[in-house]
This record gives structure tokens, C-alpha cells and sequence, in this order.
């Protein structure tokens, strides 16, 4: 269940630490599994071990595709095949959406060339521009800025027109750089006074369509689910929202902050979720536990 008694953030060398009565691991992909270049192999062997304890696992990822294509790129980066059966993205999420409420709509795709497939064959008709649109779906950016979208996007924003936004990632490290993600679109649309639909982490939906993946029952007691991931505003959050228990992993986007805790910690099993709060300004989103980076 999410840390809401005040209890200490522990620091644990391991997953098999909270291992004990779990009955699912929802885990996050990129900052935890791999850096969007290389996986993690301490992370892949966690995840074989949680399998082999009869724990179920599902990889729930922010990613603005379809899972087939995020399954055959964990494939090419040599993630074993049978960990690669349970995968749900928000890209996917958003598809299911655009087809149960707007089909024939029209729509505007903001993102690159190369996020076409979240948008192929999906019975729309595809705009050229934001004013021409019935529903507005976005992966990425169009500009190099945040900023520079704010007149492309005026026109749809007053007339109401939704944004559904297939990524809430703000930001992700591919390798050692920083990426801005479609998430600050829907931030700066919703800003504006636009309509913005959510889709992945941190929606409860999200998380608890993972449930579904594995066929478990909706009302499954959270204190058997565990969230992994390494963004408090995504991962965190959205354990909370759905009543799960949650594991932070500091050495992805928050990497900068983790040597401020174990200073914090000075050797202690763990923090108060205020130094918590005060290191990493989680506000609510304060996890039961924290690694470095994943590891048995």
C-alpha cells in the first residue's frame, strides 16, 4: 500500500527484500531496465529471480508505441524472450482510447516522423495542423523547445480541441542526456486552458490494467503489487494512486540526488519520508523503498 503511515523510506540492497508476499511487480523499463541504449543486466536478473518466486511481472512503460514495437526493441537489446510476454505502454493505452471513442475523428499528430507507428492504422483522418483537428495525439515534440508550441497549439487549445498525451514522461536520459518528453506538451496545453487526457503512469488505470494482463482480480490487496521505477511525478505517483507499493530506483532521472540521501541516511537502514521529501520534493509521492539501480 502507498507510504502514507509515516514510516521510514528504507535503503535496501535488494528486490528480495520486499520479494516476501508479493504477488505481482509492475516495472518500469527505461531508467530502470535500460537506459534507452543498454540494459541494466543487474535489472534483468532481478526480474528472472522475482519469476522464479512465482511473483508475476509486468513491464508497464511511458512509452508513446504500440508494445509490439517497444517488445521487439527490448528484444534487440537482448532482453530474454520470456520476460517480454507482459508488456503495456501508454502508447498502446492511447491507441485503445482513439479507437473506442473517436474513431472517424480528425487528427493531429504531434511528434516525429518516427512515432508514425503509434498512429498507423487507427481509423482516423490524419491533419496537417492543430486547427484542423477533432483530437490532437502526442508522443513527442514538434519543436526543439517546449515553448515554441505555444502558438502552433493556441488555435486547438481555445476551441477546446482534447490532447490525448501517449507519453506523461516530462523528461528521460537516453545514455548521459537529458530528453524532453510529450508530457511537457500536455503540461504547457493544459496550461493554456486546453483539454488534456492522460494516458500511463501516473493514471491508476494504468497500473491497475497490469492486473488485468496477468489476470488478477481489480480489487487484488496492493500490499501484493509493487511499483518500480525511477520517476516520483510517474511511477510513484501513480503507485499511490492505485494503492500499491512502491519501490524508487534513484540512479535514473534522479540520479543527481541519490548521493544527498545516503548522506542523509548516514548509515541508517533508511530516511523520514519528510528528508524523503526534502531531498527529491516528492511532495506525496514517497515510496516505501529506494536502490541505486536494480539488483536482486
Amino acid at each position: 500500500m502507498p507510504n502514507t503511515s509515516g514510516a521510514a523510506v528504507a535503503l535496501i540492497p535488494g528486490l528480495r527484500h520486499m520479494a516476501e508476499d508479493l504477488s505481482l511487480i509492475i516495472c518500469d523499463l527505461w531508467g530502470v531496465m535500460h537506459d534507452g541504449m543498454a540494459l541494466n543486466p543487474d535489472a534483468v536478473t532481478a526480474i528472472e529471480a522475482a519469476r522464479k518466486e512465482g511473483i508475476e511481472t509486468v513491464f508497464l512503460s511511458n512509452a508513446p508505441r504500440p508494445r509490439t514495437h517497444v517488445r521487439e526493441h527490448l528484444l534487440e537489446m537482448g532482453l530474454p524472450k520470456a520476460l517480454t510476454d507482459r508488456v503495456v505502454t501508454s502508447g498502446g493505452l492511447a491507441r485503445d482510447e482513439v479507437r473506442n471513442r473517436y474513431a472517424g475523428a480528425r487528427l493531429y499528430h504531434v511528434g516525429p516522423e518516427s512515432d508514425r507507428n503509434t498512429i498507423e492504422g487507427l481509423p482516423v483522418e490524419e491533419v496537417s495542423h492543430p486547427d484542423d483537428a477533432d483530437i490532437i495525439l502526442a508522443t513527442d515534440l514538434d519543436y526543439p523547445s517546449v515553448e515554441a508550441h505555444r502558438d502552433w497549439l493556441k488555435g486547438a487549445a481555445e476551441k477546446g480541441v482534447p490532447l490525448l498525451c501517449a507519453n506523461p514522461d516530462r523528461v528521460v536520459h537516453v545514455g548521459p542526456r537529458l530528453y524532453t518528453c510529450a508530457g511537457a506538451i500536455a503540461d504547457l496545453y493544459g496550461d493554456m486552458g486546453g483539454e488534456v487526457h492522460w494516458f500511463g503512469k501516473p493514471m491508476a488505470s494504468a497500473l491497475t490494467s497490469c492486473l488485468t494482463e496477468v489476470g488478477m482480480a481489480a480489487d487484488t490487496d496492493g500490499r501484493k503489487v509493487l511499483m518500480i521505477g525511477d520517476s516520483l511525478q510517474t511511477d510513484m505517483a501513480g503507485a499511490r494512486a492505485a494503492g500499491f507499493g512502491g519501490l524508487f530506483i534513484a540512479g535514473g532521472i534522479h540520479r543527481a540526488e541519490w548521493p544527498q540521501l545516503v548522506a542523509a541516511a548516514e548509515g541508517a537502514p533508511g530516511v523520514t519520508p519528510e528528508e524523503f521529501s526534502k531531498i527529491f520534493g516528492a511532495g506525496k509521492a514517497v515510496p516505501h523503498a529506494v536502490m541505486e539501480r536494480l539488483h536482486w
